[in-house]
This record gives C-alpha cells, sequence and structure tokens, in this order.
C-alpha cells in the first residue's frame, strides 16, 4: 500500500480524493435523508429546520477538504497554489459561520411559524442582533489571525461611529427607535395604531430596522421614520380593554314628567346587558335643558371592542332606548321653535 502510495502521482492522488469525496458526498446524503425520515415523525418540528440548516454546510466541508488535500498534493507542481493553500486554511471558519446564520435563520423561521402568543418583532430583531454580534466577532478572529491589532480596529472603530454618528444621526434616531419599540411594546405587528392628533392611523404591518410599515383603511401604506414615534403621543386602540358607549339623547319638553321613569329604565337595561362591562361605570342621567330638548346622557362600556361587532350592539342598544322611550308615550325631540303672537288690545 505504502509502494502504491508513493508511486502514484500528485494528478492520480487528485482523482482519487475526488471519488473519495464523491462517496463521502453521496454517503452524507443518505444518512441526512434517514435523519429527516426519522425527524418527520416526530412531534416537534425544530429538528427539521436544523437538519436543513446543516445539510449544506456540512456538504460543503466534505468538498473543501478535497480541494485542501489536492492543492497540498499539487502545489510541488504548482509553486504559484503555495499562498493560495496558505490563505485557504481560514476557509472552514467561512464555512462554520455560513452554517451557524442558517442555524439562526433556522431556528427564527421556527420561531415565526410557531403557533402561540410568539412575538414575531422581537424575534426577528434579537435573531439580526445576534448574527451581527456573531460575524462582527467572526472578522476580529480573522484580522488577528492575519496580524491586525484588534485593539486598533476597535479604537478606529470608535473614532469611525462617532463621525458616522454624526453624519447619520437621523439613521441611528430611526434605529435606536425601533430598538424602543421592540423593547417598550408600545404596539405589535398586527395592532391598529393611531398619532393623538390623528394624522398617522393604521394597522402596523412591518417594524422594520428603520421605519414602521402602516397599512391606513383607505389601504395605502405609511412609512414612518421610527424615530418619530419617540416624540410623540401613540393610541394603541386594538388593545383596549373596554370601548365606551356615550350618547346624548333628547325627548320633548312635553314629556317631562316621564323623564324619571325612562332614566330608571335605561339603567335597569344597562346593568341586564350582556355586552355591558359591569366592573366600570355605567351612568344614565338627566343632563341639560336644551334649546328644544330635555337631555339626558347614556355612559357606558362595552366589553366587545372589535368595531363592527361593537357598532351592531352600540345601534340595538339605541333603539332599546328608543323603544323605552315610546314604551312612556314620550317622543325623541327635534329642533322646533314656538312662536307666541300677542294681539293688540
Amino acid at each position: 500500500m505504502n509502494e502504491f502510495l508513493q508511486n502514484i502521482t500528485p494528478i492520480q492522488m487528485t482523482g482519487v480524493l475526488l471519488l473519495l469525496a464523491v462517496i463521502a458526498h453521496v454517503g452524507l446524503g443518505v444518512i441526512l435523508k434517514q435523519i429527516k425520515k426519522h425527524t418527520g415523525s416526530t412531534k416537534t418540528q425544530i429538528d427539521d429546520y436544523l437538519i436543513n440548516a446543516l445539510s449544506a454546510p456540512l456538504k460543503l466541508l466534505i468538498w473543501y477538504g478535497w480541494l485542501y488535500f489536492s492543492l497540498q498534493e499539487l502545489k510541488v507542481e504548482i509553486l504559484a497554489l503555495g499562498k493560495v493553500v496558505e490563505y485557504i486554511d481560514i476557509a472552514p471558519i467561512f464555512i462554520l459561520t455560513w452554517g451557524v446564520l442558517r442555524l439562526i435563520s433556522s431556528i427564527e423561521s421556527f420561531m415565526l411559524e410557531k403557533e402561540g402568543n410568539v412575538d414575531k418583532d422581537s424575534v426577528r430583531l434579537f435573531t439580526r442582533l445576534i448574527k451581527m454580534l456573531f460575524v462582527f466577532a467572526i472578522v476580529l478572529g480573522v484580522a488577528q489571525y492575519f496580524g491586525y491589532s484588534v485593539s486598533s480596529i476597535l479604537t478606529l472603530g470608535g473614532v469611525g461611529g462617532i463621525v458616522v454618528g454624526f453624519a447619520a444621526k437621523d439613521m441611528l434616531a430611526n434605529i435606536f427607535g425601533g430598538l424602543m419599540i421592540q423593547m417598550d411594546k408600545p404596539f405589535s405587528t398586527g395592532d391598529w395604531i393611531r398619532t393623538t392628533d390623528k394624522s398617522i392611523e393604521g394597522v402596523v404591518e412591518k417594524i422594520g430596522w428603520r421605519m414602521t410599515r402602516i397599512r391606513t383603511f383607505n389601504k395605502n401604506p405609511v412609512y414612518v421614520p421610527n424615530g418619530i414615534f419617540a416624540t410623540i403621543p401613540i393610541e394603541t386602540p386594538s388593545r383596549m380593554t373596554s370601548r365606551e358607549i356615550s350618547a346624548v339623547i333628547g325627548i320633548r319638553y312635553d314629556d317631562i314628567a316621564q323623564m324619571q321613569s325612562i332614566i330608571e329604565k335605561v339603567e335597569k337595561m344597562l346593568a341586564d346587558h350582556e355586552h355591558i362591562d359591569h366592573d366600570e361605570p355605567c351612568r344614565a342621567y338627566f343632563d341639560l335643558f336644551n334649546a328644544s330638548s330635555l337631555d339626558f346622557v347614556i355612559w357606558a362600556f362595552c366589553t366587545v371592542t372589535a368595531g363592527a361587532e361593537f357598532k351592531k350592539i352600540k345601534g340595538k342598544l339605541l333603539l332599546d332606548v328608543a323603544d323605552i322611550i315610546a314604551d312612556h308615550g314620550a317622543e325623541i325631540a327635534y329642533p322646533t321653535q314656538t312662536l307666541h303672537i300677542q294681539k293688540p288690545e
């Protein structure tokens, strides 16, 4: 065997290595296929994501091994490849880095597709941060391998960061604004939000690094820089625990005798209503001698907050109030004027 290896030429050895690489590639494919078949029968899906993430880097490592050992054989005849072999030594670092990044992306995909109370925006943010920190650490390690001073790079990066910070302060403000949104959670993807001046209102579709995309109710997308959310008040109506019902209803002055009984009936109706939040204030009271009506106020909170269903419940409640007024022989007032004509003596 030793005599055979001594007599074989570098080109022939390269061919032997290629054959071994092909066998290893096919063998690894068969093994991974069997593993996937086994993991496919398990309840959890995370193992499927991990296998898919690692299969490509593992196969690439096989072909790296073939290339590395082939160059080792050929560098005797091709001296110019000596430097190439020296630099190719660190290639596994980049392959492993690629594998780790794919692994992180697979975990991110699993978390995003997983059903349950998973904050997708936070998952995206933290996986991106982990990727950035990991790549930064690898770059520093490679720089140190080639003889560069890591402390000098960090110092230069600090000075450069100050310069970039002054030049791109608005962009950095938006990035930090996005981080604060992820940390403080004033809203999340899918929430209905609006500014207090109603200049921005809609459903949050995506919270990015620099800006947030909001779909308004007329279906137009609005892109808002994240830095703005640190300077203006934001309401999140989709997170309300109950929804206010407030109405002012007027009856005729001729029906003033029925006012107290009407209010008592309305109070009882609110107290018995299945969709009224009885843990919150619930009131009906006479409020004002208006120009052409006697006004009473209904104020309560509905347990249903979804817009369309809430409107239906509120409309039915107001019709029930109208029925109570009619049952008392009273009428809802509308603007009228009474003209008194005095006959001359």
